[in-house]
């Protein structure tokens, strides 16, 4: 055999586990990035009185090593909700039914079950003021 054909069919030899090790990596790389990944699920969204805003109430599920949480965030009408962009004003830990009501603009009241355990409550967003019962 030439000394070519032996070159070649290293380099064929050669290559075999690079691509594999490659491709395994990328698989390996897509089930972890699974792993950490949270399942947010939209449950109602409350117009202000002349609807220019949102109070957006999501349920959120990170898998057994994060307990579920319910969360609200205010969003202008016509954007786009992203669980990743939008700051929450209200977190409380499992999934609860969040009572929604605006007063005005600028003033909206919400309503957490007695028993939730919270772990975020601001009292404004933006300009808007937030109360709680």
């Amino acid at each position: 055999m030439s000394r070519r054909r032996w070159i070649g069919i290293a380099v064929a030899v050669l290559a075999v586990p690079v691509i594999a090790g490659f491709i395994f990596v990328v698989i390996v790389d897509n089930v972890m990035t699974g792993f950490g990944a949270c399942r947010v699920v939209r449950q109602r969204a409350f117009a202000s009185p002349n609807g220019s805003q949102l109070v957006v109430v999501v349920w959120k599920s990170c898998g057994a090593t994060v307990p579920d949480s319910t969360q609200a965030s205010i969003i202008a009408r016509g954007r786009t909700f992203s669980p990743e962009s939008t700051p929450t004003f209200l977190s409380v830990r499992e999934h609860q039914d969040v009572l929604v009501a605006w007063g005005s603009e600028r003033a909206v009241r919400i309503g957490i079950p007695g028993t939730a355990q919270i772990y975020k409550r601001d009292q404004r967003a933006g300009d808007i003021t937030i109360s709680y019962d």
